[in-house]
């Protein structure tokens, strides 16, 4: 397995490892886990209601302060929209924008908006629907879009719909969905950013073992980040998310 490990990604203050962490451990030696080790997080998660979600997160005042920056936002940026939906359209086959059905809040499905990075004439040789740096089904201007964060550019629209937050956690794919969201999803969020270079610490995992390192790490984390943000998010620590999203 690879030498990365959670502590080099989440140091603890306390300086120990996480429950998720030494469950992985435990298990990355093994020929295969238990099935009902991956259905841990869902299993937590069908116990968590809307009292797990602070006022905030759940406030109609920011759902109008998010539906007015999505328009300020959608306007602000149409002209790099434009352009890189002609970048998209140029670059290779297919069609410009990516739709995908995500989870959002309290288990509704919805469809989320991409600009398309990725080209529709390969798969994934290890049949996963994880991404990876170096994955060869990304195209040149879906690397370019990538970097700078350009293909989620038409999220704003799905905020503006009442899909999304622009702070929350980040909408999965409904099995690696972890949680039961009293909260919407978000454009960025705690979460997002502490696995910002996800896709490179992930191309040091073998395939073989991507699934399983992604159910018994990655999710579990990721879940435990979205968790915490849920029950004490703020109008305050939303505009430092984003500031830290835009700076880094």
């Amino acid at each position: 397995m690879s030498s990365l490990s959670f502590d080099k990604i989440f140091p603890a203050e306390s300086g120990q490892r996480s429950e998720a962490a030494a469950h992985f451990s435990s298990a990355s030696d093994a020929p295969g886990l238990p099935a009902s080790w991956t259905q841990i997080p869902a299993l937590i998660a069908q116990k968590r209601t809307a009292s797990d979600a602070s006022p905030w997160a759940l406030s109609s005042t920011r759902r109008a302060l998010d539906a007015f920056f999505a328009i300020v936002a959608l306007v602000t940026f149409l002209p790099l929209m434009a352009f890189a939906a002609l970048l998209v359209r140029l670059g290779s086959r297919g069609p410009v924008f990516f739709r995908q059905r995500r989870m959002g809040r309290n288990g509704k499905e919805f469809t989320l908006y991409k600009f398309r990075s990725m080209s529709t004439d390969c798969g994934n040789a290890s049949g996963s629907c994880i991404t990876v740096t170096g994955d060869a089904r990304i195209t040149p201007v879906g690397m370019l879009l990538r970097r700078y964060k350009l293909d989620e550019l038409p999220q704003f629209w799905n905020v503006l719909r009442g899909d999304m937050w622009l702070v929350g956690p980040r909408p999965k794919l409904p099995h690696h969905e972890a949680l039961h969201m009293a909260a919407r999803p978000g454009i960025t969020g705690a979460a997002t950013l502490a696995f910002r270079n996800e896709e490179d610490f992930l191309y040091d995992i073998p395939e073989d073992q991507l699934e399983v390192f992604y159910e018994m790490f990655v999710k579990p984390t990721k879940a435990r980040l979205d968790l915490d943000y849920m029950r004490t998010a703020t109008l305050t620590g939303d505009l430092k998310i984003l500031w830290r999203t835009a700076t880094s």
